[in-house]
């Protein structure tokens, strides 16, 4: 995976999910989790994500005249929340399937799941 592209995609994760912020075990689990999804996407779709991961870096420029690198977490929050009200409809529908990829990927962390209540997929076939 392209280090830009992590790079991007933890940033933007860490403000769909904040407790991936600063938490680098966090953060190599969701990457991890990520990057096998990623990789089980059909070339489309991957290119599609790629794509806009760099059109939100982009963005950032036109918004913020910086990278989204270069942004404090409350200012890449406010951007992001920005992002979801873009107006053209792709641009919100990738965001919305980007954000799904995210917590997809934080949820499939095994240490998170008693967060959620959950016990797994043998204990819950057990109850």
């Amino acid at each position: 995976m392209d280090p830009n592209f992590k790079e991007n995609i933890l940033l933007f994760a860490e403000v769909i999910v904040p407790e991936l912020h600063k938490n680098t075990s966090l953060e190599y689990s969701f990457i991890k989790n990520f990057k096998q999804l990623f990789l089980g996407l059909e070339a489309d779709s991957a290119s599609k994500i790629k794509l806009l991961v760099n059109v939100i870096d982009k963005l950032s420029f036109v918004y913020n005249f910086t990278a989204i690198e270069n942004l404090s977490f409350e200012k890449r929050k406010k951007f992001i929340d920005k992002l979801f009200h873009f107006p053209i409809g792709k641009v919100v529908a990738g965001l919305t399937g980007l954000r799904s990829l995210v917590l997809i990927s934080y949820y499939g962390i095994e240490g998170v799941w008693p967060r959620i209540n959950y016990k797994g997929p043998v204990n819950a076939q057990l109850e």
